[in-house]
């Protein structure tokens, strides 16, 4: 999502904004300060505003790699937020051909999660650098 498009607040700061504010507040004030049990949920909250940043900027990507998928492999009109679902019973069902296509498509939706969830996990790296030489 691109900063010109991105979601605004009443007070015409962007959520990202808002979350990163909120996340260096958590790392570089409260987290120090703390310790225990307490430091840990502080890290977990830290973390979980990155996911929805991440969220915030991949999830449109995502939507629409889905929305793509299901009228490509799905009869009828799929309702886009259940689309990973209807393509989960679809392929389960063996009611999609299990060709490179719908292949390539599993390989982008999961780089796309990963790197929502956590774009630093080493296997996400491995990943993407070996199905892009794929390509």
């Amino acid at each position: 999502m691109s900063h010109d498009s991105e979601q605004r607040t009443a007070s015409d700061v962007t959520v990202s904004e808002l979350l990163k504010a909120v996340k260096g507040f958590l790392m570089d004030s409260a987290l120090p300060a703390l310790s225990g049990r307490d430091q840990f949920n502080a890290r977990v909250a830290a973390n979980v505003l990155g996911i929805i940043e991440r969220e915030q900027q991949l999830g449109p990507e995502l939507t629409a790699l889905d929305a793509a998928a299901a009228q490509q492999w799905l009869p009828g009109e799929a309702e886009p937020s259940t689309a990973p679902q209807q393509l989960s019973r679809a392929l389960a069902a063996r009611e999609i051909n299990t060709d490179s296509h719908f292949f390539d498509y599993l390989k982008k939706r999961q780089l796309l999660v990963a790197a929502i969830n956590n774009p630093r996990y080493a296997s996400r790296k491995v990943a993407e650098e070996k199905w892009r030489d794929e390509s």
